[in-house]
């Protein structure tokens, strides 16, 4: 009884703290637009994966609207690298266990042209050959993962803009 009376008083009390674990307002309904990723290796394709995955988190994590018309910003990416390796291989030849990597550089433009943010994400992930697996299927999830760690960081960037009322 007294555990869930404490409860409901911590439930009551921790809103008015003012503590924010997202904030809904960051980029302020700016427009950015997202080009098709720069992608000159010889994995083609895959830019159309990372340029998806940036347009759904960027419109899902932030308060932006996509735009090609006058946009305040400009999300430009480029799949610097893209390659695969073997770890293991097998007795009969080829590989049991290989590794996808990829590195993506990007760069957050303002109007103007300015850079206001950019950076470069570099991930490798295995992959077991015997079930399948290729650096095919690898890849969308390594792209995944380093979308959303653009629009965190843009996010970031645009938060640490915006007004704090």
């Amino acid at each position: 009884m007294i555990r869930g009376v404490t409860l409901l008083l911590a439930a009551a009390v921790l809103p008015s703290c003012g503590y924010h674990l997202v904030r809904p307002d960051v980029g302020a309904g700016r427009t950015v637009l997202v080009p098709v990723p720069v992608n000159d290796t010889g994995w083609h394709g895959i830019e159309a994966d990372l340029a998806s995955g940036l347009r759904a988190d960027m419109q899902r994590q932030l308060d932006v609207r996509l735009s090609a018309d006058a946009p305040d910003l400009v999300l430009n990416t480029e799949i610097a690298d893209a390659t695969r390796g073997e770890r293991v291989g097998r007795r009969g030849g080829g590989a049991a266990l290989g590794t996808a990597r990829l590195r993506v550089d990007w760069h957050l433009l303002d109007a103007s042209g300015t850079e206001l943010v950019g950076g470069s994400i570099l991930r490798e992930l295995e992959f077991v050959t015997t079930v399948g697996e290729d650096p095919y299927a690898t890849f969308p999830g390594i792209l995944a993962e380093i979308s959303e760690q653009i629009v965190l960081e843009v996010g970031a960037r645009l938060a640490a803009d915006a007004p704090t009322s």
